[in-house]
């Protein structure tokens, strides 16, 4: 299923980012990699340029480091959450899917850009950007073939996680959670996307 109204695909994404390391997904939804941790006037001119694509949400899904301190300082219309977990292949905690997802939507319904970003945007910023898709409708193949095809370094090993918390979510039974993470699995297997972490 795709989003409807405003959240619909992009048939052209956004030209390429010369800076910053961040993929265009839906007219709402980014998802990419951090600002640049070493040097703060590169890490601003990123920031400048995720702006000037219409980006004023961010939701920072790094446990090792955040920079809702001087983003916020430094750009006020910048929105900013802050859910860093590790990326170790644990199993992700519901809560995590439920803050992002929650702060994504409501920023999305005030029609803002959302960007979901880890370290490196292979696996805890991408499956963030998954779960978002999931609660907008979209099937999960097409959700993750979408991400995939914007972003090819991805490896989404979350997905299987948010399948479980989104469907869990809205109530299916487990035969049907099973059903859903078969077809992850076999997803997988066809596009070559294996689990790893960063």
């Amino acid at each position: 299923m795709n989003p409807i109204g405003s959240n619909e695909i992009n048939p052209t994404p956004s030209p390429a980012l010369e800076l910053a390391d961040a993929n265009q997904i839906t007219q709402q939804l980014w998802v990419g990699g951090e600002l640049d941790p070493t040097n703060r006037q590169r890490a601003m001119a990123q920031l400048d340029e995720l702006m000037d694509r219409g980006i004023r949400s961010i939701i920072d899904c790094r446990m090792e480091s955040n920079d809702i301190d001087w983003v916020t300082q430094a750009k006020a219309q910048i929105d900013y959450l802050s859910v860093g977990v590790e990326d170790a292949g644990y199993l992700m905690p519901d809560e995590w899917f439920d803050d992002g997802v929650t702060y994504a939507l409501d920023q999305i319904g005030d029609n803002c850009v959302v960007l979901a970003h880890c370290q490196m945007g292979i696996n805890r910023g991408p499956s963030m950007g998954f779960a978002i898709l999931l609660a907008q409708g979209w099937d999960p193949i097409a959700a993750l073939e979408l991400i995939k095809s914007r972003r090819p370094i991805v490896r989404i090993a979350y997905a299987e996680d948010a399948i479980r918390w989104w469907l869990t979510k809205q109530g299916k039974d487990e035969s049907e959670v099973l059903t859903q993470l078969r077809r992850a699995r076999k997803w997988r297997s066809t596009s070559g996307v294996r689990r790893t972490i960063e």
